[in-house]
């Protein structure tokens, strides 16, 4: 019986949280489907590991927290090497320069192909992966990673 909640718990968690991650984005010529695998696994992750601490309260609230975390998860590599690659002037900025710090929305910012979830900036010689939808930096990419 334990077992069969555990399960049910799990999958309602999933089920309710994942298509609030589903983002499709549609110009004049193409349609992208945009993936959010890690705030997908992460639902399930942390469904699955809170039903076994907490019951089925703990799957719900292990689903949402393992929402969150998998979908802060490191950008891919294609988003990293467009930003390492694609040379800009720098832009002066004397605010904080941390990941989760918001950036002001006078701070330029460049697109990055194919992913429009994400924004990007030069600042004081570093480059900065920005989130395009809260303005805070998601990633900070060394030219050596």
């Amino acid at each position: 019986m334990n077992k069969n909640l555990l399960v049910l718990s799990a999958s309602l968690a999933a089920a309710i949280a994942l298509p609030a991650f589903a983002q499709t984005t549609t110009s004049t010529t193409v349609t992208t489907e945009k993936s959010h695998a890690g705030a997908g696994a992460g639902v399930i992750g942390g469904a699955a590991t809170g039903a076994l601490v907490g019951g089925p309260v703990g799957a719900v609230v292990g689903g949402v927290i393992g929402a969150v975390a998998g979908s802060t998860m490191d950008p891919p590599a294609e988003v990293k090497t467009y930003v390492r690659t694609t040379h800009v002037e720098p832009v002066v900025y004397t605010g904080p320069v941390a990941l989760g710090d918001e950036l002001p929305a006078t701070v330029t910012v460049y697109e990055v192909p194919k992913y429009e979830r994400y924004r990007w900036t030069y600042v004081n010689h570093q480059r900065i992966l920005v989130d395009n939808s809260t303005h805070k930096i998601v990633s900070i990419i060394n030219d050596d990673q």
